[in-house]
């Protein structure tokens, strides 16, 4: 998450927050949302972006994190997204990021949504970040095999293949889009190898190029 002040309509600074893959705005400190920096369907005019201090109250109370200042919205809502993720772990599956898959999450946890159900993107962009970060991390010593992985919110990183990894094949010549787990990434005098499980179908073995032209990473087990 990215943090930057920015200039609303009638000339206040807020401190901004940022997708810091795509620079896109998703809200302010104060929770005064991203619509009251940019019009509606309009895209965020680089000249909003600025060094000057801070004027708007809420945004400056926040800054100054005294004893008295009021929880950051971004503490509020990673700690919102800690919760999603915990549960979607305990269940065996990874979190749906849409807003229904919120409400049900929510739901589950028994948590007060608002003023979550506000902050969805929020929640939705720091749930993006740790599910990238897992992405990111394979067990230790497991030969270098780089696929695409797609961001959620935007922006694509190159991530590792582990054992335990949920990957698709890229089906844009087939239209076939299998999605095959990760059993085995060895180390061969010609390379690495990964072995693939695929539903209805004995596993097998590729190249790590061929993974690499083969398949895009969707997640990663969070018990592998």
């Amino acid at each position: 998450m990215d943090h930057r002040n920015v200039i609303d309509h009638q000339g206040g600074v807020h401190e901004g927050l940022f997708n810091s893959h795509t620079g896109f705005l998703i809200d302010l400190s104060c929770g005064a949302g991203r619509y009251k920096i940019v019009r509606p369907y309009e895209q965020l005019d680089p000249a909003r972006i600025t060094e000057s201090p801070l004027s708007c109250p809420t945004c400056k109370e926040i800054d100054g994190a005294g004893p008295a200042a009021p929880r950051h919205l971004n503490d509020l809502t990673r700690e919102y997204a800690e919760a999603v993720l915990a549960l979607a772990d305990r269940r065996g599956y990874r979190p749906a990021l849409d807003n229904e898959g919120f409400r049900l999450a929510f739901d589950g946890l028994k948590l007060a949504k608002p003023p979550a159900e506000k902050h969805y993107p929020l929640i939705r962009e720091h749930l993006t970040s740790m599910l990238t970060e897992r992405a990111l991390t394979v067990p230790e010593g497991t030969p270098q095999v780089l696929v695409e992985y797609q961001r959620y919110t935007g922006g694509v990183v190159l991530a590792p293949i582990g054992v335990g990894d949920r990957l698709m094949r890229n089906g844009i010549a087939s239209g076939h889009w299998p999605i095959v787990e990760v059993t085995a990434v060895e180390s061969t005098p010609d390379g690495a190898v990964v072995t693939i499980r695929e539903k209805n179908w004995p596993p097998y073995r590729c190249s790590g190029s061929e993974a690499a032209r083969w398949f895009f990473k969707l997640d990663r087990n969070p018990g592998a």
